[in-house]
């Protein structure tokens, strides 16, 4: 099983034992949203049941692992409350993916070279002239 914290009214949480029996078979990826990015990529195709099974249980785990590793992050910076952050490190740390255009959308200015970084390179490039 795995636990789910339910809020309620006046910061009460309550934390609920779930089995995959309890649940409605894939919460996260329908058989009508499979089926309708089915059909995004190729309108002709057909799925059989297992491979929708399949399908669906990959996207299962998938959700449930991002979540529970991004819910670790929460606890490890001591935070109460999964923010984007959380979620997109999550997808960065484990997954190696990132997301264009989520998360912070301001640019960083890049930073100036330091200063023993330059003069390594100077001497590299020396070395380079002499040879």
């Amino acid at each position: 099983p795995f636990f789910a914290a339910i809020a309620f009214g006046q910061g009460s949480v309550e934390a609920r034992a779930f089995t995959r029996e309890s649940m409605d078979r894939s919460d996260y990826l329908p058989a009508d949203k499979l089926q309708e990015l089915m059909a995004q990529i190729d309108p002709t195709l057909v799925l059989d049941d297992s491979a929708k099974e399949m399908l669906q249980d990959v996207a299962d785990d998938f959700v449930e692992n991002v979540a529970a590793f991004a819910c670790e992050l929460v606890r490890h910076r001591q935070g109460d409350q999964l923010e984007e952050k959380d979620v997109k490190l999550a997808l960065e740390k484990r997954w190696d993916m990132r997301l264009a255009g989520v998360g912070d959308l301001t640019k960083r200015p890049p930073q100036a070279p330091v200063k023993v970084h330059l003069e390594r390179m100077q001497a590299v490039r020396r070395s380079q002239a002499r040879s």
